[in-house]
């Protein structure tokens, strides 16, 4: 007996991409626990700077790590063809010219 015909598989589905806002947050938050980090060593290192010492570096390196997330996600979505910028609706107007 011969084995049955196999049927032709089909493709997996493209990965799910994740929204440009969880790219971001994504990034502010790892920017936000390596601020963190950076505040324990200069605590161990001797710099008592306290509350506000952990806030400024915490905030800080968030929005670094936020931003080099939304230009890298940019930069991806560009390369798979999506829309980086607005749409205005108004703007330039043909004047007749």
């Amino acid at each position: 007996m011969s084995p049955p015909p196999k049927t032709p598989a089909s493709p997996p589905p493209p990965p799910r991409q994740m929204s440009r806002a969880a790219i971001v947050l994504t990034g502010a938050a790892l920017g936000a626990a390596w601020g963190t980090v950076m505040w324990a060593v200069f605590q161990l290192a001797g710099q008592e700077s306290g509350v506000r010492g952990w806030a400024y570096l915490t905030i800080t390196i968030a929005m670094l790590g936020g931003g080099v997330a939304a230009i890298f996600g940019a930069s991806n979505a560009h390369r798979r063809g999506e829309r980086i910028g607005p749409r205005f609706r108004f703007g330039r107007r043909d004047r007749g010219r």
